[in-house]
């Protein structure tokens, strides 16, 4: 069968991308290697700029997924000093990842695209006029273009003909979502903090943090660092897990940790060192190759904090227009407006800010430390930095960059002042 457009994968990326497509009158088609309810291990927020994506592609429905709603955020940061902060008006919506990638891609199912699932991509083939695909049940389909959203982890896109992955560009997470009595547990945390906050833990490893995120029923606790770094880490992971749990328990932020046994591991997009000119894979497009790269096959994960959903979501349908221009016009190389969209919409945010702040504070433990105690110090950087991990636009790496790099020794130097405990927030 011909379809206009083939999407490799089905998680947030790929029904993304099916969705802004089908809503736009293509004929498309999901080849999702598992199927809906399969599970991705990561901690599950959707932050402000995720929603807004969602808004604009039409996927209200999605917000049954929802599970509940974060208002703000407590940070621990080595030598167990507490950082805390709500904006009002500002909150992370929580999701369990099966449940959220399974809605949405019933979603852009409904808007017209047909979903195969138990089908890997196995062979990809490009000829003058579009792209023939054979996926592992033996099903052989063309289309006129192929958005390859497989994730981080999978050889799809080197397969392709897009740059291969070094270990260095790539993140490693590990942890578990168990069931657990989060209703009582969130209620504890409402009475000390006066709302509902996600957690970060720093300072069990040097670039990354260890993270507690509530679910309904369920609590979701993980560690995320380079693929280089946990490679290093070796038969440390479990101890460097173990005490991020310890200090879990000891902070009250868990009555219990006994359930939280490292059972799931994701690669993602990671510290992106020698990135050809800020773009993760050096690029996300091909009119030779007639594909596109979308989500975290494209790299999209923000280098300070690790979020992803909101690149995902904004590349699915920045592909989509893409594609559509091209398909227009009759001309692959229209595809070239995708890169430049998404870099304008996203990415110079994420990859030109976001990585100058990552690599600010995940250089060496001694600065992460100080970095963080320089920025709890200050109500307006607290501000700055609140604003980025909530993603409340796409504009705060750049606006928390410029703000620490003008004001860096008068930051430094109030670091001393931090104190044991900050609670900036407005609930």
């Amino acid at each position: 069968m011909e379809f206009d457009l083939v999407v490799a994968g089905g998680g947030p990326a790929g029904a993304a991308t099916a969705l802004a497509a089908a809503s736009k009158g293509l004929s498309v088609l999901v080849l999702e290697k598992a199927g809906k309810g399969r599970d991705k291990f990561c901690g599950g927020g959707v932050t402000v700029l995720a929603r807004k994506h969602l808004a604009e592609l039409g996927a209200k429905e999605v917000e049954e997924a929802f599970d509940l709603w974060c208002e703000g955020h407590v940070l621990v940061l080595p030598g167990e000093r507490v950082l805390v902060d709500a904006v009002r008006g500002l909150s992370y919506a929580m999701v369990r990842r099966r449940v959220f990638d399974a809605k949405l891609l019933e979603i852009a199912e409904a808007a017209g695209a047909r979903v195969v699932e138990g089908a890997r991509v196995e062979q990809v083939g490009v000829g003058p006029d579009g792209v023939s695909v054979v996926d592992s049940k033996g099903g052989r389909y063309t289309g006129r273009y192929l958005v390859v959203a497989t994730g981080a982890g999978d050889k799809l896109p080197e397969r392709v003909g897009f740059p291969s992955w070094r270990a260095s560009d790539l993140g490693h997470c590990w942890g578990a979502e168990a069931p657990y009595d989060s209703e009582s547990q969130v209620a504890a945390w409402r009475s000390s903090y006066g709302f509902t906050p996600i957690f970060l833990m720093f300072g069990f490893v040097t670039y990354g943090y260890f993270w507690v995120f509530p679910k309904k029923g369920h609590m979701n606790v993980g560690m995320g660092t380079t693929l280089t770094e946990s490679m290093k880490l070796r038969a440390k992971h479990s101890e460097a897990y173990r005490a991020g749990l310890e200090l879990a328990r000891k902070l009250r932020v868990l009555d219990r940790v006994e359930p939280f046994k490292v059972e799931k591991s994701a690669l993602i997009p990671g510290r992106p060192r020698g990135w050809s000119k800020d773009r993760p894979r050096g690029t996300t497009w091909s009119a030779e190759k007639r594909a596109l790269l979308v989500g975290d096959a494209a790299g999209f994960v923000h280098p300070l904090t690790g979020e992803g959903l909101s690149g995902a979501l904004g590349s699915g349908r920045l592909a989509a227009e893409a594609v559509k221009q091209a398909l227009d016009a009759g001309d692959p190389s229209r595809l070239a407006a995708y890169e430049e969209a998404w870099w304008r919409e996203f990415g110079r945010d994420m990859f030109e800010y976001g990585l100058r702040l990552a690599r600010l504070l995940y250089s060496s433990p001694t600065v992460q430390r100080l970095g963080l105690l320089a920025l709890m110090a200050d109500e307006k950087a607290v501000k700055l930095l609140s604003r980025l991990l909530y993603r409340a636009d796409a504009r705060c790496s750049e606006e928390l960059y410029n703000y620490v790099v003008k004001r860096l020794p008068l930051l430094l130097l109030k670091a001393p002042l931090a104190g044991e405990k900050r609670s900036y927030s407005e609930l």
